[in-house]
């Protein structure tokens, strides 16, 4: 049986400083375990630990260190009330945080309950490897849609076609995977 890394638990965004301090592919994005069905059983292969009840938005990775990554994406305070301005935030998230969120704060009392959930603030998950641009642009890009995310990773899914993954025990293929042994 071949072990494979396991996706880290769902977390405010603000708790960037409980992200791994390792290489990996991380997704910023909606907790919506209020107001939808459960979603881990349409990750498949890679559900191992998927956070339920969470709407993707934006997936990135880092080649050293995922909680540095997150913390140059929040912008607020954060866990230990340190002041971030999202130093390399997407424009998709640094428009979250400086327009969309304080209009919808500000209309709050007229958006029904089922709606609220972009109030909450962002969350993330992340998943530790050692191949995380691999990972991200063959399986994440190339499977899901998110929203928030515009970069082509053409380059990157080139070089990983054909290769076997040092974290999962496949080989990389368009659309789909060869597995080994």
């Amino acid at each position: 049986m071949i072990v494979t890394p396991s996706w880290e638990p769902l977390r405010p965004l603000s708790h960037y400083l409980d992200a791994p301090d390792t290489a990996g592919v991380y997704e910023i994005g909606f907790r919506k375990d209020k107001y939808m069905a459960l979603q881990n059983t349409a990750f498949g292969l890679h559900a191992v630990g998927y956070p339920t009840g969470f709407y993707p938005m934006y997936v990135g990775k880092h080649r050293r260190s995922l909680r540095k990554r997150l913390g140059e994406h929040f912008i607020g305070t954060n866990s230990v009330g340190k002041n971030r301005r999202g130093s390399k935030a997407s424009k998709s998230i640094k428009n979250y945080y400086n327009s969309y969120l304080p209009e919808l704060e500000a209309m709050q009392s007229k958006i029904p309950m089922e709606l609220r959930f972009p109030l909450d603030g962002l969350f993330f998950t992340c998943i530790p490897l050692r191949e995380p641009d691999k990972f991200e642009s063959m399986v994440r890009l190339s499977h899901f849609n998110y929203p928030w995310n515009r970069r082509d990773e053409g380059h990157a899914r080139d070089q990983a076609n054909d290769t076997e993954s040092l974290d999962f025990g496949y080989t990389y293929r368009p659309k789909a995977v060869q597995f080994i042994g």
